[in-house]
């Protein structure tokens, strides 16, 4: 596998707290990297595409730079920022107009220096004219005019974009454009959902620690496998609301809800060791409300001694019933054992979810049920390709009660490839005078 990196590359880099997360979700013009006025709340190197004139560029926001560790987590942090930069081949220096020229801003300056990068230096905070004045100290960086921005007031971004456009990347033709397939992994705290994407990735591309809530934000990762486009996005772990403690968290498992929603697969990562939690079965019920595919990976499967994978599998579905329904992988993320195999199911789900069922099929297919079982069903129809969704027309919607629609479910996946795919039904009244088909 290789990474699929977009023709240009750019890295914002700044010590902690200078609003590099904000100068990154102004570019974006969304808030995808969460922001709050607590020291090393990014972690991960945040990637994110964005078009600029006709020019796919992607943007990093990475971890505040200190130039010592304070411990091991940050040290892991300090390699994220290092790996970003060179990889980038332009660098967004940001500094805090508010508080002036720091002693790690000039540190930072001649670690950068030494990248052989280009460089633009940002100033932000800049909103009254007493900070306008102080600008004079940032050329002390040697790294030419500093650029005047206030994230918070939106006050010269569009300029930052329009540079950035014209110094890095090339044009892309409309052929060249194509959308990767997009796989969340999520699931709760700890249960290894980085280190399954750096084996799938085979990089340590995200921060694996044993600190919980090491991924604090979504973190997208592109690469390509086998002719096919991909964009993995690793979560922060999810959990009940009434377990939360901090403020970062309430805004992490919002990340993770929007990256479920944003994908078209999720990987639901469980604890082999820990077993099925109500928590597991709350992210599943997400996934599949949100009707999304989804493959349950069940990790850490060398330390788990004396039960087999058909038991296991049991006790997934005592606790999530519809599981039945999705296919379950037993690995090792720290191993590597079956890591491939569990990536692999993705192209299929994708194939299931590409499948459009037509209306001749789906009569055939009533016909033969409705003569073994009489349900009382005039005609249905694939109204939706993904997520999956049926309309199912019926003389009375109200008789149908959950029974039936799980009845009906099973009878088309039996009949049709729909393997780790969600599917929705609605029942409408047949309208008079039409016929069944």
């Amino acid at each position: 596998m290789k990474n699929n990196n977009p023709t240009g590359r750019v890295s914002i880099v700044g010590r902690p707290n200078v609003g590099k997360s904000s100068l990154f979700n102004r570019i974006l013009r969304t808030r995808h990297a969460v922001v709050l006025k607590i020291e090393g709340t990014t972690r991960d190197s945040i990637e994110k595409s964005v078009m600029i004139n006709g020019k796919n560029i992607i943007f990093i926001d990475t971890g505040g730079f200190l130039t010592e560790e304070k411990n091991e987590l940050y040290a892991l942090v300090k390699k994220q920022i290092e790996r970003a930069v060179e990889s980038s081949e332009l660098l967004l220096f940001v500094c805090d107009g508010g508080e002036g020229l720091m002693p790690l801003d000039i540190d930072l300056a001649m670690v950068l220096r030494k990248m052989n990068r280009k460089i633009l230096l940002v100033v932000n905070k800049i909103d009254n004219e007493e900070r306008r004045n102080n600008l004079a100290d940032f050329y002390k960086l040697g790294l030419g005019d500093p650029r005047m921005v206030s994230c918070q007031h939106k006050l010269g971004i569009e300029a930052i974009i329009d540079e950035v456009g014209a110094l890095v990347g090339s044009s892309i033709n409309d052929e060249a454009k194509s959308d990767p397939i997009k796989v969340a992994c999520v699931g709760r705290p700890n249960v290894g959902k980085s280190s399954f994407l750096n084996k799938v990735i085979d990089e340590e591309r995200l921060i694996v620690h044993e600190a919980p809530h090491t991924t604090r934000d979504s973190v997208d990762v592109y690469f390509e496998k086998d002719g096919l486009s991909f964009l993995l996005i690793d979560t922060a772990g999810m959990r009940h609301k009434r377990k939360i403690k901090f403020a970062v968290e309430t805004y992490s498992i919002m990340r993770s809800e929007e990256s479920v929603r944003r994908s078209d697969i999720a990987f639901l990562v469980i604890d082999g060791m820990e077993g099925v939690t109500s928590d597991d079965a709350r992210i599943f019920d997400f996934i599949v409300n949100a009707g999304k595919g989804c493959v349950i990976v069940v990790n850490k499967w060398d330390l788990v001694k004396g039960i087999e994978t058909s038991r296991y599998c049991n006790a997934i579905y005592k606790k999530m019933a519809r599981a039945r329904h999705f296919p379950v992988v037993f690995l090792s993320a720290k191993t590597g054992r079956n890591v491939k195999e569990a990536f692999n199911l993705i192209s299929s789900i994708k194939t299931n979810s590409e499948l459009s069922i037509d209306s001749e099929a789906l009569k055939d297919f009533l016909e033969n049920m409705n003569s073994r079982n009489a349900l009382p069903i005039c005609s249905m129809r694939q109204t939706r390709l993904f997520p999956k969704e049926f309309t199912v027309y019926v003389r009375n919607p109200t008789m149908f009660r959950d029974e039936h629609r799980a009845f009906l479910e099973n009878r088309l996946r039996k009949s049709f490839p729909l393997s780790g795919m969600s599917i929705k039904l609605f029942f409408k009244k047949r309208k008079k005078g039409k016929t069944s088909w």
